[in-house]
């Protein structure tokens, strides 16, 4: 990518805290001239810090059906990379929990970005600028059992099987859209008391924002 980034444009879902929030500093400082998109169901909390060149879009990942008004959004600003951060969870024994906090999970974390990429494959056209998807995995929850954590790991786990049938579907499928899979990261959606934590095991999010943007690059 360009010096400046004259040339870039980043659509950030899930950017209003943690590690969405960081990633996107890290990159206006980086590519100081690139364009922004911040999209999240709290970004107008950050109209305070936002930084030049930057626009924001209320939507909620949790939704069953993106909006009309998000896909025109997305259509419309030309994106060179899309990065889809939002995720989250329950913590807690499965059935110690409302099902509508699985759906939750399920939504925003599988459901929703692949919506979004299914939106983006069936419109090319429109997304002529763009080089990549990159969407938030993790190295834990998508590969082994997670417990109190069931329904944000079954989300994991189908996002990792989407994204890897459809990078075999095509080649360009497979340089287009990535998944990155960080460790557990130290934001407030992970608990105090959870054992990652207590173990130590938790990344900052400063630190995965920086390895994020290496991916990307």
């Amino acid at each position: 990518m360009s010096d400046h980034g004259r040339h870039l444009k980043f659509i950030l879902c899930g950017a209003s805290r943690g590690l969405g929030w960081q990633t996107y500093l890290k990159l206006a400082a980086r590519y100081p001239q690139a364009q922004f998109l911040l999209v999240s169901r709290k970004i107008e909390t950050k109209l305070e810090n936002l930084l030049p060149h930057t626009e924001i879009f209320k939507q909620d990942f949790s939704k069953s059906e993106l909006s009309l008004e998000f896909k025109n959004k997305i259509e419309l600003f030309k994106p060179t990379h899309v990065l889809y951060i939002a995720g989250g969870g329950p913590h807690g024994v499965f059935e110690s929990k409302k099902w509508s906090d699985h759906q939750w999970a399920m939504n925003v974390c599988y459901s929703t970005p692949a919506q979004i990429i299914h939106y983006i494959l069936q419109n090319k056209k429109a997304f002529d600028q763009l080089l990549r998807i990159v969407l938030v995995g993790s190295a834990i929850a998508e590969n082994k059992p997670d417990p109190m954590a069931s329904s944000y790991a079954a989300a994991k786990h189908a996002l990792r099987g989407l994204i890897s049938s459809i990078q075999q579907e095509s080649p360009n499928n497979s340089d287009l859209i990535k998944l990155f899979s960080p460790g557990y990261i130290q934001t407030d959606l992970l608990p105090a008391h959870s054992w990652p934590r207590l173990d130590g095991l938790a990344q900052s999010a400063e630190n995965v924002a920086d390895d994020l943007i290496g991916f990307i690059d």
